[in-house]
């Protein structure tokens, strides 16, 4: 198996795990609830950072995914654009904007990475039929 395919699901699944984390740390807060408690403002970030930088290794890996699946690459893109904002520009982190990135964005681009994922995973059980074991 190649190191791409290796390392890609493993990028994935640290999407969703913090995709998981972020929701768990929101829990059923309200937008003011949120706006108002900063312990779970870095708690999240945390997350969204996780998620960029895994976004950012999945593009390093198969940049045929700015081809195969644009919408896919721009998501990516975005997110690892957020992480570098929360990471080294934290005094322009507005909380609504991170708000309304997890309310809005994060289920589009966990919607993607699951499709990505099932592209994947599809190609390598092509690959495995194609060269099964001796």
């Amino acid at each position: 198996m190649s190191k791409r395919a290796r390392r890609l699901p493993e990028r994935i699944q640290d999407i969703r795990e913090a995709i998981g984390n972020a929701r768990s740390d929101l829990g059923v807060m309200t937008k003011d609830q949120f706006l108002a408690d900063g312990k779970t403002q870095r708690a999240v970030i945390e997350s969204v950072i996780v998620i960029g930088e895994s976004a950012n290794s999945i593009m390093r890996l198969d940049s045929t995914i700015e081809h195969s699946s644009p919408e896919t690459w721009q998501n990516l893109k975005d997110v690892y654009e957020m992480r570098i904002v929360l990471t080294h520009e934290y005094f322009r982190v507005d909380a609504a904007v991170v708000w309304d990135t997890l309310q809005n964005d994060l289920p589009k681009l966990e919607a993607l990475i699951n499709s990505l994922s099932d592209r994947i995973s599809a190609e390598h059980a092509e690959f495995m039929s194609s060269h099964p074991l001796k």
